[in-house]
């Protein structure tokens, strides 16, 4: 298994390698074709133009994030004690900086320590955020909420959203990669999010899950197999 895995991680590196050459002279002469001879092309030529961008820039980020499921996929836990709530209010502050015109209600339950990586688990909850900060894009009255609840007697942690939601029959493509329920031109991503999400929090013995309605807003929910209590002083 452990030969598999390395011959896997040399295959995606390569791969990416091989891609992200011929992507970059695809960009850069759609990019010179725009600025050099772009008062040249007619409506339809600059739109032509305009869609190799896009495409290529949706390329490079399909690249990026199946990068990023691998890694995720052989990251070793480095677990210790996280102040969850404090990681959420800071993204949450990162959110708000990143679009001061929009009106967005967080609430984030304060005092939820566990026992995870800390980086793993900050990725976790800022892909969760993000997704709902995403989804609540056309909300006039946004509201995003942090907190933790009681399910099969286990305590878990849940980012809840009143924005776009989701068929619920289709709620566990939601964490496969690439299975995405919204089109580009309503909501852009990749569907990597997720898919890594469920990585981490399997890394961390947990198991994650969602609820939603269609433009009743979405739950998603996680467990991890331990907590850690709040540090004493």
């Amino acid at each position: 298994m452990e030969r598999a895995n390395k011959d896997l991680e040399a295959f995606t590196y390569s791969v990416s390698h091989d891609l992200r050459a011929p992507l970059r002279v695809l960009s850069g002469f759609s990019d010179a074709l725009v600025e050099e001879y772009g008062d040249r092309l007619e409506e339809t030529g600059r739109g032509y133009a305009g869609r190799i961008q896009a495409v290529s820039e949706r390329m490079a980020t399909l690249i990026d994030d199946l990068l990023q499921l691998s890694q995720v996929s052989r990251a070793e836990p480095n677990l210790g004690p996280v102040d969850l709530s404090a990681e959420v209010s800071v993204i949450a502050d990162e959110l708000r900086s990143g679009a001061p015109d929009r009106q967005v209600d967080f609430a984030i339950q304060d005092g939820v320590w566990v026992t995870a990586d800390r980086a793993l688990i900050r990725s976790v909850v800022q892909n969760l955020l993000e997704n709902a900060w995403k989804f609540t894009a056309r909300r006039d009255s946004a509201a995003i909420e942090f907190a933790t609840t009681k399910a099969d007697g286990a305590v878990c942690c849940y980012v809840r959203d009143n924005g776009a939601g989701f068929d619920p029959a289709y709620a566990d493509k939601l964490f496969q990669p690439f299975q995405r329920l919204h089109t580009d031109r309503e909501f852009p991503g990749t569907g990597i999010g997720l898919a890594s999400v469920r990585r981490i929090i399997e890394r961390h013995g947990g198991r994650t899950w969602a609820e939603g309605a269609v433009d009743k807003g979405a739950s998603f929910y996680f467990t991890l197999d331990t907590a850690a209590p709040a540090p004493l002083g």
